[in-house]
């Protein structure tokens, strides 16, 4: 989920490059909020390439998927740019799934060992999109410092009422899912996610229900294992592997 607003991207001051130190930034961090409420088991990692290089990779489960009873594991990887070393916590993020371009990575708030604050921010042309995230190298957090971190983003002009919690609970296992899917998740965003609203996700139960929604008929014998998602029309067919 992103925050969308005409004109330029909020001002987000990063942690001090004195008291940021780049080694301790690396390894798994879980998302205990974040923008948007269409995932779980949301987890980023960080690794070091070189001195201003890091790549970033999240992992995570879609709860629409769960509600369909498919086991669905999602994994992408970015690179993180420090531009000037004078502000290490600074960065310039680029996904592969993005094809608008890099994002400024802000890291507004961190203790290296408990957690982190980030925000994302996207100009493109004049709107600009931004997400924000708390991090915890454990799957909770003390609330107290979640209510702290969150009156950080409201300072910057971002609304912390566009916070969700992760659920880090029944998370699955490397090895466990029935599909990995992530070479096609950009037409699974498109033809899923982008057509059901988030105040729908809640009020879907199964697959009938989804099939309703976005607009085709399920079909006798298809399961949600079944379906496929084509590249050729960037639909979503349940049909194709009948």
């Amino acid at each position: 989920g992103h925050s969308v607003s005409v004109g330029s991207c909020p001002r987000t001051p990063p942690v001090p490059s004195a008291d940021f130190k780049l080694n301790k930034l690396m390894g798994t961090w879980y998302v205990i909020e974040v923008f948007g409420r269409q995932s779980k088991c949301f987890t980023l990692t960080f690794n070091k390439v070189s001195d201003d290089t890091l790549t970033i990779s999240e992992g995570k489960e879609f709860y629409l998927l769960d509600k369909i009873n498919m086991d669905y594991a999602y994994t992408n990887t970015g690179t993180l740019n420090i531009e000037d070393p004078a502000n290490p916590a600074k960065m310039r993020v680029r996904w592969p799934d993005n094809i608008a371009g890099s994002a400024t990575f802000t890291i507004m708030d961190t203790d290296f060992d408990n957690y982190l604050l980030f925000v994302e921010c996207q100009k493109l042309f004049f709107i600009s999109r931004s997400n924000a995230a708390i991090l915890s190298r454990n799957n909770t957090l003390d609330p107290a410092i979640i209510e702290n971190l969150k009156a950080k983003v409201d300072a910057t002009g971002l609304d912390s009422e566009d916070f969700s919690s992760q659920n880090h609970e029944k998370c699955l296992k490397p090895g466990e899912s029935d599909s990995d899917i992530t070479s096609i998740v950009d037409d699974i965003k498109e033809n899923i996610f982008g057509l059901v609203p988030d105040e729908q996700l809640d009020k879907i139960k199964d697959e009938e229900e989804l099939a309703q929604v976005i607009s085709f008929d399920k079909g006798p014998g298809a399961s949600p294992k079944s379906w496929s998602y084509s590249r050729d029309n960037g639909q979503l067919d349940p049909y194709e592997n009948r």
